[in-house]
């Protein structure tokens, strides 16, 4: 069996009205030595039977798995794959057809260059552009502190497997920050370079109501996963006063969040102490201060 170039491994949960785009817009690429891995992280909607056809008609392989979050399904993949380069591709994306063949000619031009992503565009589910996406131009401050202000987004990124094998694969504890956590691991050990094009559609649709949990469950994972990841970078000693800034101000973010989702549980002593905590971390920002007021009115 030949070594396939591209690996594209594309997680999926409740998928069954997307995938199929995302898997024909890898086999439209340009570039053509490529395998795709799809793995099904416990699916409710019928989306077994969408990779059944898809693996007669497309030549997808698939992977079954009980639910366990975005990080072990690409982590699942991940193992499974036999690439010299991976990609990731989320099921509700899709790529435009020269997006391996230019990230690939970044990678044969920079021989020191361990991952190359693209700019994107984020769509509804018309297909109407919402935002267009500079993606090596972040001016977020975390993004700028720890990662150069490089924004790869998962659907977008193309790593040379060797790299990822050095620097591990996703955190399977974390939900939410996965992707994060592992760039900021990725751009401590190898190159960066984006390509300066829109070749990604990002879908922007709402997840919590195809979620295999409850509203209030999603929200305390998710806020337990940014804790986790926030926390791996208070480890990264030592941080710059910049690294510094934007770790407080992600914090504050943190709390924030925190503190809005035990409001709308009617928790008000709960959300008090998380505005608090924001105002510890940030205290120039106005935004908690209006919040820890709200919750003391009737």
């Amino acid at each position: 069996m030949t070594t396939p170039l591209v690996s594209v491994v594309i997680p999926v949960f409740n998928g069954a009205p997307f995938v199929a785009k995302a898997v024909a817009s890898v086999r439209a690429q340009t570039v053509t030595d490529v395998e795709i891995i799809v793995v099904d992280d416990g699916s409710t909607d019928g989306t077994q039977a969408v990779l059944a056809e898809l693996q007669r008609t497309a030549g997808i392989a698939w992977i079954q798995q009980d639910h366990g979050g975005p990080a072990r399904s690409r982590n699942r993949g991940i193992d499974a794959a036999k690439g010299r380069y991976l990609a990731l591709l989320d099921c509700d994306d899709v790529w435009l057809p020269a997006k391996l063949e230019r990230q690939l000619e970044r990678f044969r031009a920079q021989p020191g260059v361990g991952v190359v992503h693209t700019d994107f565009e984020i769509v509804d589910d018309r297909g109407a552009v919402l935002q267009r996406i500079s993606a090596r131009h972040s001016g977020e401050p975390l993004v700028q502190a720890f990662v150069g202000g490089h924004i790869a987004l998962p659907s977008t990124i193309l790593i040379d497997r060797a790299v990822l094998d050095r620097v591990g694969a996703l955190n399977p504890d974390l939900y939410g920050s996965e992707d994060s956590e592992l760039n900021v691991r990725l751009h401590a050990a190898t190159k960066f370079d984006c390509v300066d094009k829109v070749l990604v559609r990002k879908l922007e649709r709402g997840h919590v109501r195809e979620l295999a949990y409850e509203e209030s469950t999603h929200w305390e994972k998710k806020l337990a996963s940014r804790e986790l990841f926030l926390n791996s970078l208070e480890r990264r000693v030592p941080l710059s006063a910049s690294q510094r800034a934007a770790l407080d101000r992600e914090w504050a973010n943190c709390y924030l969040m925190g503190g809005r989702f035990s409001e709308r549980q009617g928790r008000a002593a709960q959300a008090r102490r998380f505005y608090r905590q924001a105002i510890g971390k940030s205290p120039w920002r106005m935004r908690a201060y209006m919040r820890l007021l709200r919750t003391f009115l009737p």
